[in-house]
């Protein structure tokens, strides 16, 4: 091998690393270590489906983030069990629910909790009870195109009837 040709060989190797290595730090940006320090107010909640969250989503309560997601595991039933992890002491009511929402159409997901009115006030290492799986945008529009072709067909059949009530009709 000549020397220019082992000089384009190292340059394309390093080019290949560099590209490679800009590549996994852009993936794990917004993937965020949450450490278990003591002092935090940690609950659970548990999900038929966690679709689009990760260690590090953040939670929210009426929009603002107060805490994140520390920990995700699978129960013996396959339920994804979430732990959150609060910034600041929450005061959250017993019945509040727990809801993953997308922010926008194409945005990240995020887990909202929304404070019920029950008087008692979930204790360090509670559970929340209430909660809504996230909704699969493919899952969704699926459905709607179900429902146009059904409707479709139900148009379709309705125009054939009357066709077929405007000859008869015309034949008598």
């Amino acid at each position: 091998m000549s020397r220019t040709e082992r000089r384009e060989y190292v340059v394309g190797i390093l080019t290949a690393g560099i590209l490679s290595a800009i590549l996994v730090l852009a993936a794990f940006a917004n993937r965020q270590l949450v450490s278990l320090d003591d002092g935090f107010l940690r609950l659970t909640a548990d999900f038929e489906r966690a679709d689009g969250i990760y260690v590090g989503s953040p939670v929210r309560v009426a929009g603002l983030d107060v805490g994140t997601i520390s920990n995700m595991a699978l129960d013996e039933h396959n339920k994804v069990i979430l732990t959150l992890q609060f910034d600041n002491q929450v005061l959250l009511p017993e019945d509040t629910a727990a809801v993953i929402e997308t922010d926008g159409i194409f945005g990240s997901k995020y887990l909202e909790l929304y404070a019920g009115g029950a008087e008692e006030i979930l204790e360090p290492g509670g559970h929340i009870s209430y909660t809504q799986d996230s909704v699969i945008l493919e899952d969704l529009i699926a459905l709607i195109v179900d429902r146009a072709r059904a409707a479709s067909r139900t148009n379709a059949a309705s125009d054939l009837a009357k066709e077929s009530i405007d000859l008869e009709n015309e034949q008598k």
